[in-house]
């Protein structure tokens, strides 16, 4: 019997392929990683920055600019175009917030003067509703005033209200010849209101007795009549 022969120098060589056929491989795997592994964190981070920009675009675009008071403004006051910038400035708020008749432009406010339909306090939103361009009761003044003062001696029967500076006031006193009370000046704008040591009060506290008030000309004889009489009763509007 014949045994067949094995070739002991072809094995080496198989396996020498073999070897170079797995380096191969290992190689070309590398490569994969080396060229895969950047593109993979780019591809993240290119998402990354572009779902922050479009958050940052969807709130720029959830934001709306709005006016709002840069000081306490009391009720009544009067401003003039040339004073809104000194009242008021604009902000940026969300928008969604926010109400359709909010003022969003200090243009729109520069057009002509206004009057203040409340207080409006610092940093306040301004509504189309807070002030109206003009006041049948207040527009008087703008012709021209005289100042005055006024004062009650019994503040629990001479003041319906508390009175601050802007209160509009009706002038009250008791007529000695009729010994009824009359009203003798309708309209009247405080403009200070002071309490019995004579301090100017600002805030909600303290009771105030006496005024400094705006008349006009044609009111002066009335108004010193009321004076005159000692009874003043005052009335807020």
């Amino acid at each position: 019997m014949f045994e067949k022969k094995v070739n002991t120098k072809e094995a080496p060589k198989q396996a020498k392929k073999e070897v170079k056929k797995d380096k191969k491989s290992g190689k070309s795997t590398s490569i994969l990683k080396i060229v895969l592994i950047p593109l993979l964190i780019t591809a993240v981070l290119v998402a990354a920055i572009y779902l922050v920009m479009d958050k940052m675009t969807e709130r720029e675009t959830l934001l709306k600019n709005i006016v709002v008071a840069s000081q306490d403004i009391r009720v009544n006051a009067y401003i003039t175009p040339d004073e809104v910038d000194q009242y008021f400035e604009v902000i940026q708020v969300d928008g969604t917030a926010v109400s359709e008749s909010a003022y969003t432009s200090l243009k729109d406010l520069q057009a002509k003067g206004f009057y203040t339909n409340i207080p409006i306090g610092s940093g306040q939103i301004l509504y189309s509703g807070n002030i109206k361009p003009t006041d049948a009761r207040l527009d008087k003044y703008k012709s021209g005033y005289e100042i005055t003062s006024i004062a009650v001696s019994n503040f629990d029967k001479g003041v319906n209200g508390k009175l601050r500076e802007g209160a509009i006031i009706d002038v009250y006193a008791v007529d000695p010849a009729t010994d009824e009370l009359t009203l003798y000046v309708e309209d009247v704008y405080v403009a200070a209101a002071f309490d019995s040591s004579g301090t100017e009060l600002t805030t909600e506290e303290g009771v105030a007795q006496s005024f400094t008030v705006y008349v006009k000309a044609a009111e002066i004889e009335n108004m010193n009549r009321a004076i005159n009489y000692g009874e003043i009763h005052i009335y807020q509007k």
